[in-house]
């Protein structure tokens, strides 16, 4: 009778359980899975509202036509690459200096912190707006600033320019995702044991060599995760480029969320765009188990 009492309250709460996580699972279904599920579905159709067709089953058209007659696919796949780890790379190569100066006792630190967020709270489309305006090709304060320090002594054309678009960017990604990733170096730092420093010190290790073989070794777990997180988001980080320069000059700066952006809603291919979404999504996948696979194995 006891066991059955228990059983029946068990099963009570277990349905309550259920209920309350239902929303969430409803949440995820709705507006995750089934979006999923239809793209891939639709990049397996020929599907172009300017053609006034409708649906045409393709099968592995869509895909053909990308990876073997697209004229820009593959590079608009590198400047994926170079847009994902050279954001990744300049911001960890800020943050970690960063870091290691707020972990420090400095006056007004607490504001320091605070005011070091502001480029991680600011929208996005907002983020990309200003900078355009800082790389403006005539009245820019970039080409002001660089002229006063006698850097430059003709205006440059930032975002305008083959050559410089890509540094440009690079440096508008760094600004705003940098705060993210010092932010976690500092949790980081913050959980270093001071006792093992100390140690180090008393045996005669430098401050070089205390960050090197103390502090950076036991950052390691939090650098990991963080990096693949600033993969992920910076591989979808579709609004920034389209707000600085729409993927242009032509194809130059245009990277895959951009190119799905271009076919599905400018050209209304939605077939190629929605295969465009799944490849990029293959991509980013294989980025990722590649980037477990070579340093997941110290950081579980």
């Amino acid at each position: 009778m006891k066991s059955a009492t228990f059983t029946r309250t068990q099963r009570k709460q277990m349905t309550f359980g259920y209920l309350l996580l239902s929303p969430v699972v409803l949440y995820i279904v709705i507006f995750q899975f089934y979006p999923l599920f239809e793209t891939i579905r639709l990049s397996f159709f020929d599907y172009s509202l300017l053609h006034g067709k409708g649906m045409t089953f393709a099968g592995l058209g869509n895909y053909k036509d990308l990876l073997t007659a697209d004229d820009h696919f593959w590079s608009i796949f590198r400047n994926s690459i170079l847009w994902v780890f050279g954001s990744m790379i300049l911001q960890f190569l800020l943050a970690v200096p960063a870091a290691v100066l707020l972990n420090r006792k400095l006056r007004l630190r607490g504001l320091w912190r605070g005011l070091l967020m502001v480029p991680w709270v600011s929208p996005v489309v907002i983020v990309g707006i200003v900078w355009k305006w800082i790389y403006d090709g005539q009245y820019g304060l970039m080409n002001e600033y660089l002229k006063l320090l006698h850097v430059l002594q003709d205006n440059i054309v930032w975002l305008g320019d083959a050559f410089w678009v890509w540094p440009a960017l690079l440096l508008t990604s760094t600004w705003k995702g940098f705060p993210y990733i010092t932010l976690m170096m500092l949790s980081g730092l913050q959980g270093i044991s001071g006792e093992m420093k100390e140690a180090a010190h008393i045996d005669g290790a430098t401050a070089w060599q205390r960050f090197r073989f103390v502090t950076l070794p036991l950052l390691k777990p939090i650098m990991y995760v963080t990096g693949m997180v600033s993969i992920i988001g910076s591989w979808t980080k579709f609004e920034m480029i389209w707000a600085l320069t729409n993927g242009g000059p032509g194809y130059a700066t245009s990277i895959l969320p951009t190119y799905l952006y271009t076919q599905a809603f400018v050209y209304l291919d939605l077939g190629k765009g929605a295969a465009v979404g799944t490849l990029s999504m293959l991509f980013v996948l294989a980025i990722i188990a590649a980037y477990a696979g070579l340093f997941g194995k110290d950081n579980t």
